[in-house]
């Protein structure tokens, strides 16, 4: 089996991240049609135990399209009761079925957000809401995760990357490519630092060549198989 490992871009020495939407359940949004200067309204369909799962202000999950009206959004929550009959979920700070939503800066601080301003939070209309003191606080429906992928071609660009010494671990690994660029391939002894780096993480060059057109070192490669014993 191929190793696998956190995903990195090996040209930028980037980690690959993804969105982590794995086992989130995003609730249903539309708009109601009322508007008036300041304000337009929407809602949202939750479980019939709502009032459950939002213990311990948890939140949950909302895909708002982008919506280019520069006003405020209030929202009710319909419970989704299976009777046809609607049922909303009372806000006690106002005795109403309607909750604002806002925004919450890094000193605690609540303030309006217009409609047309939500893709700032989060660019594919994925939202977090947690209700809190009667309003709903909007976050962005992504939770970052490391992206873990098959290794073998990045692991092949960073040894062959690599100075001996840049590895505080392992002080003595990394072919220093650039070291090797204006020599003679045949001649300055590549081949057997190739060789030697990439047996050393259990790896074994088939063929190696140099593209005549764009300078640049073309690996064969093939894990070899752990043993165990």
């Amino acid at each position: 089996m191929a190793r696998m490992d956190i995903t990195m871009n090996p040209s930028l020495g980037e980690v690959n991240t993804s969105a982590g939407l794995a086992g989130k359940v995003f609730y249903p949004f539309r708009l109601s049609g009322e508007q008036d200067e300041t304000r337009v309204r929407g809602e949202i369909t939750v479980p019939a135990d709502f009032a459950v799962r939002r213990r311990g202000e948890q939140g949950f999950h909302v895909q708002i399209p982008y919506t280019p009206l520069y006003k405020e959004l209030l929202v009710r929550l319909r419970l989704d009761n299976g009777t046809g009959h609607p049922e909303y979920v009372i806000n006690s700070a106002n005795n109403t079925t309607w909750f604002p939503v806002y925004l919450q800066d890094s000193e605690g601080a609540m303030r309006a957000i217009r409609l047309s301003e939500y893709e700032t939070v989060n660019e594919e209309g994925r939202y977090h809401l947690v209700l809190r003191d009667g309003c709903l606080l909007l976050y962005s429906g992504d939770t970052t995760d490391l992206e873990i992928g098959a290794a073998k071609y990045q692991n092949e660009v960073f040894l062959l990357k690599a100075l001996p010494g840049n590895l505080y671990q392992y002080p003595t690994t990394g072919v220093g490519l650039i070291d090797f660029l204006h020599g003679n391939f045949e001649n300055n002894n590549l081949a057997a630092r190739l060789q030697a780096e990439f047996k050393g993480d259990n790896m074994v060059i088939i063929n190696a060549y140099m593209d005549s057109v764009t300078g640049e070192l073309l690996l064969e490669t093939e894990e070899k198989e752990e043993q165990h014993g």
